[in-house]
């Protein structure tokens, strides 16, 4: 029986199930083997805890104006870019048993093609369908019905 994962991700969350199929099943179903979040999705004032105006822009006091304006310079990218990278490693570890054969990959339109340049060049191989939508709030019967059912069923 081959072995077939299905991942769904948003920049905050994460889901992986196995697809199982059979024969003796009326549609295939799907077990959920991890959910977790990134850090992506808490406020960024949980996360940095210094205010504007903490740090001098100088060496020299120069008068009112001598304290940091607070810029961000780019947290949010980086903290989104840090995000994929951390789902890219989970999905890589979770395709790189000789067990997992395939597998389907529900991205949100934001991060589909960022994630998938970032995953292994072996796991990218074993994802046989990519969905660019933001499934991580649907449940897995849904799920089923968006990744895993093609107008002729099931992908081979």
């Amino acid at each position: 029986m081959t072995t077939k994962l299905v991942v769904v991700a948003d920049l905050g969350h994460f889901k992986a199930y196995r697809l199982e199929e059979s024969p003796d099943f009326s549609r295939p179903r799907i077990k959920l083997l991890e959910d977790w979040e990134t850090n992506v999705s808490k406020h960024l004032s949980e996360e940095v805890t210094d205010q504007a105006g903490q740090f001098r822009k100088g060496s020299a006091p120069a008068g009112p104006t001598d304290r940091s304006d607070g810029e961000e310079h780019n947290l949010d990218l980086e903290r989104r870019r840090r995000a994929v990278k951390k789902l890219a490693k989970r999905m890589d570890e979770l395709f790189a048993p000789d067990q997992v054969e395939a597998g389907y990959l529900a991205a949100s339109s934001e991060i589909s093609r960022a994630l998938l340049d970032a995953l292994d060049e072996r796991t990218r191989a074993k994802v046989q369908k990519t969905v660019t939508a933001n499934l991580t709030k649907l449940n897995p019967d849904q799920v089923i019905d968006h990744c895993c059912a093609s107008p002729r069923g099931l992908e081979k």
